[in-house]
């Protein structure tokens, strides 16, 4: 009995816990495709693309304010898939999956 007791007891300290985990899940869905893009790009293409409007003199690949302009979103989801499996120019391919491209595609419309 007593077992059982501090099982129950583990529990209801442990649900309020658990209550602001889900709160954490919620929060990041309310986060828009947008934001989890400029997200991804932050961390994995801000080495060599300047990534947001202003002008990054040491970036080496083109700025991403440019290929906004020049990819509408059906072609710029096209682009990420044929980077994705073979590179371009002196750009290695990388995986882009759908998701990803997504949330880059929603955060490229935000540069436009």
């Amino acid at each position: 009995m007593r077992a059982f007791t501090l099982i129950v007891a583990g529990l209801a300290l442990a649900a309020p816990g658990l209550a602001g985990c889900a709160g954490v899940g919620a929060l990041l869905a309310q986060t828009s495709l947008a934001d989890q893009g400029q997200v991804i790009a932050q961390r994995r293409c801000a080495g060599c693309h300047a990534i947001g409007l202003d002008a990054d003199p040491a970036a080496v690949a083109p700025p991403f304010r440019k290929l906004a302009r020049r990819y509408n979103p059906f072609t710029l989801s096209a682009r990420m898939e044929e980077i994705s499996a073979h590179g371009s120019g002196e750009m290695p391919p990388i995986l882009i999956r759908p998701n990803t491209a997504r949330k880059l595609v929603a955060y490229f419309d935000t540069l436009r």
